[in-house]
């Protein structure tokens, strides 16, 4: 009888906590890779900043939710949504292999411009033909995807990475003799480690492509992502999206 009792108070106690969960705020953590100013980055006080983080806490506003960012290196984050260590990932392509362990919906977040870019005595025979950056040392970010064009060439002379900043430095350094990167992100560290008259972007850019929130499959988020892309197209829809929008003086991001 008493270990009926307890049994029921178990069942009980669990129940009351589902409830509470149910009528409370819930949390849902994202990872994010390095500092990627101005999508997102940690501002001199440790405090997360950037449109991206602004976009994600409106629209998760509406699905009564609250946000957790956790940052680590971008490798570890892809792992942590693959094997269900958290809810989901930010800022990411939609690739196949990543369709594998996430589900992407329709929540286009932001679009990403690529270039290359080179020291500005450099000089080197791109006209808009990727291949023709194969003969060169190439420094790149592990495990990222920099469009369907780009990611189809074979580069034998790659040199990854794990940050935008180790990326220059390794220019500056002559490490590499290119990096790809975002365009924007880049230009804005270069701004910041006053180094804008050091390096050049190489004409024309590589691509434009949507950014993506990717939601752990294994976790069971195929309804989540469906949800958060419903409101995040009504949240751009909104005063407080145009306000974001001419806080970071962005044109369509």
């Amino acid at each position: 009888m008493k270990k009926n009792i307890e049994k029921i108070w178990f069942c009980a106690f669990f129940f009351l906590l589902s409830v509470c969960n149910a009528n409370g705020a819930e949390t849902l953590t994202i990872v994010r890779g390095q500092d990627f100013p101005p999508y997102h980055y940690l501002d001199k006080n440790g405090v997360e900043q950037g449109f991206i983080i602004d976009i994600i806490i409106g629209t998760a506003k509406l699905l009564d939710m609250t946000v957790s960012f956790k940052q680590y290196p971008w490798s570890r984050c892809i792992n942590m949504v693959e094997k269900g260590h958290a809810d989901a990932m930010m800022n990411l392509f939609k690739t196949e292999k990543r369709k594998t362990f996430m589900h992407f919906a329709n929540n286009i977040i932001a679009y990403e411009t690529n270039s290359f870019f080179a020291l500005k005595e450099t000089k080197l025979p791109y006209s808009g033909d990727i291949k023709t950056i194969i003969p060169y040392k190439i420094g790149t970010i592990r495990n990222y995807s920099y469009g369907k064009r780009f990611d189809a060439v074979s580069f034998p002379l790659n040199y990854q990475l794990e940050t935008e900043k180790q990326l220059i430095k390794s220019l500056i350094n002559k490490r590499c003799e290119v990096i790809i990167g975002n365009k924007l992100t880049l230009q804005t560290l270069l701004n910041q480690m006053g180094l804008q008259d050091k390096i050049k972007s190489l004409n024309p850019d590589i691509s434009k492509n949507p950014l993506y929130i990717g939601f752990s499959k294994i976790r069971g988020h195929k309804a989540l992502s469906k949800a958060f892309s419903e409101k995040l197209t009504q949240f751009k829809t909104s005063e407080e999206y145009q306000k974001i929008i001419k806080q970071y003086s962005l044109g369509t991001p």
